[in-house]
């Protein structure tokens, strides 16, 4: 066995490389996909992840590219811009909105901001390409990709007419490192010119956006450097628009290591002859000082690395794995699991929604958001780019994206991966707290509709009054709060729930005034980028969502005070601002209305569906209790299926649909829910599983976290001391298995199995407690087959009171 390793003083230790398997097709893995394609575009991509380092492999036998991204890497465009100082001018903008004129509050508020345009925060862009060039004797046949989604390894395997060759590729969680694989199976040799070079613009990509990319490119990304050696490849650039306190350069190291064959280097590139095996280790630095480079340090660390592609793997596979496989579904996909995603895809439909593609989208939705979590939450592309000119910048957008893409966390069981949004959110306070001063003159925080590498509001444009939107820390707060309800952390609520809850308290004491009948008026504000239908302008008052999420916000923040003994002087307080809140209203046709006022209309046509904020993650007792309401939002939700996606050939965001389905399966409203499931499964997602905001196109992740978050919530429904069983289950899924389920109220549901006749459920508690435990239809029987937990029958034909012990317990039900 050949290896150069022998770089600055580094002498490599005895190195084994993965056995050559013997020649097989490659099939499906047990839970993961085969595609037969491979991507046209960087959208179509293999993606892996390990929640820092991103890796999107092209997958394309001869000319491969590998594009790297790092969830830290946002282009700095200059010093940020301080939120507008329109706390001086508030009066005067309220009393433009009081007066109707809701364009000139607008345009007032954008002129006192100083600002030319709207503007985004600095932009999500990739790091770099490896690039792996391959000969070929013959054409290319026998073509087919994968991933394995329990092992976060993707695979490329194709033939010529001298053999078999195979492309794996994982980003390690563990190591913190991408690995990539080249194989010749059986006797075949590997050839291949390797080289790192910047990410280049898509040739796929429409003349407009080509035309922007290649001038942010040109005007932004300098001082680019490559070298190659024996056995290294590096990369470097720097920022032309760094500023303190930015990243001022992108480095990245590829340590090279082969099993025999020869190597010779030029100026950019490495090219391997006849070898056995090439392995390639990839690390990312983005150093903060501009005359300091890791590329030293990154090339000794890379080349002292003596475990093999196996090891590697293992050691990888068990953090990543131990996340995966805390869930799973089974809703009857069977055989269908070994076809290829084109074929599934090609076959589902509206009228028979394929159980497979089903299931394997909400692997593939788990899979994507754990790879793309770690230090930070995940971003509108998750962790992965391809373009320096991403849709929305692919920032944190608050307003409904990113709430989406982490809906599943705590429900499906990854709470530690909920801890990245809240440390985000944590660490961007201070831009939030200059907004509240700058833009309302009040105390507290404010989260902007938009963010990345700061925390300040600039979304502000004369005809878009995203500055106005104040529902946005109060929806933070929720998951704050959520947190401590799923997992039982005392010292997270105390420590961060709390804290964060009570500064956005402060806010709205500071912001909400009395109006004539005595209750609140929340003004300026916006309800997510919709106009009202009798307006001209974003600006408004009285949004729904903002009332919601501030009345969600202080009943929380009242609960939380009262379990910790704190905040006696407080709830008081808080308890009369809940009772100066505005009700909610019904428009004359019977629909929820987006504003609570009579002087504003609301517009339903509008992708968002932001008014039905109070049923996303459950229902609140005052809707609960009032069946006027409750008819009233599901009115809504079929108005919206109907207007956007019913008998529509495409669709346009995909989230608007996670907010449907939340919505739904809130009200318990099984075929509804399946309605919006079903454009979901068949719409967003491309033969590589990721999901996209539009009809198969614009790579976004907002669903794979939405997706499974509905899904699980038409089969499990809790709160503190309360589990509902299949509350929306669909006619079209009679039987069924899902596992690992986490319930607020620290219950994991281990396994719910059921079918027409009965339900046997396996729960785990963490501490002893009383709940009640709730199915669709009435109880016959239920019995517990296993544990020391106890029944106990209240008259409720549905229902039974349940104590379980801490720790195991399975319950069977008949119906």
């Amino acid at each position: 066995m050949r290896m150069v390793l022998a770089m600055m003083g580094v002498t490599a230790a005895c190195f084994t490389f993965l056995a050559s398997p013997a020649l097989a097709t490659l099939t499906a893995p047990e839970r993961g996909f085969i595609s037969s394609n491979p991507a046209q575009t960087w959208e179509e991509g293999l993606i892996c992840g390990n929640g820092l380092i991103g890796a999107n492999a092209l997958s394309r036998p001869l000319n491969e590219t590998i594009i790297f991204t790092h969830k830290r890497l946002f282009m700095p465009e200059g010093v940020p811009t301080q939120p507008p100082l329109m706390a001086p001018h508030l009066s005067k903008v309220r009393k433009l909105i009081d007066e109707g004129k809701y364009d000139e509050a607008t345009q007032l508020a954008f002129d006192v901001s100083g600002q030319e345009s709207f503007m985004y925060p600095d932009r999500f862009i990739p790091a770099f390409d490896l690039n792996i060039e391959m000969r070929s004797q013959g054409a290319v046949k026998e073509y087919m990709r994968s991933v394995n989604f329990q092992t976060g390894e993707a695979v490329v395997q194709w033939a010529d007419e001298q053999g078999t060759f195979e492309r794996r590729m994982f980003v390690s969680r563990r190591d913190g490192l991408a690995v990539v694989l080249i194989t010749g199976l059986g006797e075949r040799k590997v050839n291949c010119r390797l080289a790192l070079g910047p990410r280049k613009p898509s040739m796929a990509l429409d003349p407009l956006t080509l035309s922007r990319s290649a001038q942010v490119f040109a005007r932004n990304i300098i001082n680019i450097e490559t070298t190659a050696e024996p056995s290294a490849l590096t990369f470097r650039n720097t920022f032309a628009q760094a500023y303190p306190g930015s990243i001022q350069a992108v480095e990245g190291v590829a340590g090279i290591f082969q099993k025999n064959g020869a190597t010779t280097a030029t100026d950019d590139s490495l090219l391997i002859t006849e070898a056995d095996q090439v392995m390639i280790l990839v690390d990312i630095r983005l150093p903060l000082d501009a005359a300091t480079s890791h590329i030293d340090d990154m090339k000794h660390s890379l080349l002292a690395q003596t475990m093999e592609y196996a090891t590697l793997l293992q050691r990888h596979a068990e953090v990543h794995g131990e996340l995966f496989n805390r869930m799973r579904l089974d809703i009857g996909g069977g055989a269908d699991h070994k076809r290829t995603t084109e074929e599934l895809l090609a076959d589902s439909t509206n009228e028979r929604l394929n159980r497979a593609l089903i299931e394997k989208e909400f692997d593939a939705g788990r899979y994507n958001i754990i790879s793309c979590t770690g230090e930070l939450p995940p971003v509108l592309q998750g962790g992965w780019a391809g373009t320096y000119v991403p849709g929305w910048a692919s920032d944190f957008t608050h307003n409904g994206n990113v709430p989406s893409a982490i809906a599943c966390l705590l429900m499906g069981n990854l709470p530690e991966l909920m801890l990245s949004y809240t440390a985000y959110i944590e660490s961007i306070i201070p831009g939030m707290e200059a907004n509240a001063e700058r833009i309302f003159g009040a105390r507290g925080i404010v989260l902007p509709s938009r963010t990345t590498t700061n925390g300040y509001n600039n979304a502000l444009a004369p005809k878009f009054a995203g500055g106005f939107w104040v529902g946005g820390a109060a929806w933070a707060a929720h998951f704050f709060y959520d947190y401590y309800l799923y997992t039982g952390d005392r010292k997270f609520l105390a420590e961060h729930a709390v804290p964060f809850m009570e500064k956005t308290a402060i806010f709205f004491e500071d912001y909400l005034y009395e109006g004539p009948d005595g209750k609140y008026v929340f003004s300026p504000t916006q309800s997510p980028e919709n106009t009202p239908k009798n307006s001209d302008s974003q600006g408004s008052f009285n949004a729904t969502m903002d009332v919601a999420a501030a009345k969600e916000l202080l009943w929380n923040l009242i609960s939380a005070s009262n379990e910790l003994g704190i905040n006696r002087n407080k709830i008081p307080q808080w308890q009369a601002m809940l009772d100066k809140m505005p009700e909610y209203m019904i428009s004359e046709d019977g629909i929820i209305k987006e504003w609570l006022t009579p002087k504003l209309d609301n517009n339903d046509s509008h992708r968002h569906s932001s008014q039905l904020y109070p049923l996303y993650d459950g229902m609140p007792e005052e809707i609960a209790d009032n069946p006027d309401l409750r008819a009233a939002f599901k009115k809504s939700i079929e108005y919206k299926l109907d207007k956007h996606w019913r008998n529509k050939p495409s669709g346009f965001m995909s989230f608007g649909l996670v907010q449907l389905g939340q919505a739904a399966t809130s009200l318990g409203e099984g075929e509804m829910a399946y309605d919006c499931l079903m454009h979901l499964v068949n719409r967003f997602w491309l033969n590589n599983l990721a999901s996209m905001h539009n009809h198969r196109s614009l790579f976004n992740m907002d669903i794979s976290g939405g997706m499974p978050a509905v899904i699980i919530k038409m089969l499990v429904a809790s709160d503190p001391g309360k589990i509902q069983i299949l509350p929306a289950l669909p006619d079209a899924w009679p039987t069924g298995t899902i596992e690992g389920v986490l319930c607020r109220g620290q219950i994991e549901i281990n396994r719910l199995e059921w079918d027409a006749a009965h339900i046997l459920l396996t729960m785990t508690s963490g501490r002893r407690q009383e709940i009640t435990l709730t199915i669709p239809t009435d109880i016959k029987s239920i019995s517990v087959k296993k544990g020391d937990g106890r029944i106990e029958r209240t008259g409720q034909a549905r229902s039974c009171q349940v104590i379980l012990p801490k720790g195991e317990v399975t319950i069977e039900i008949l119906k």
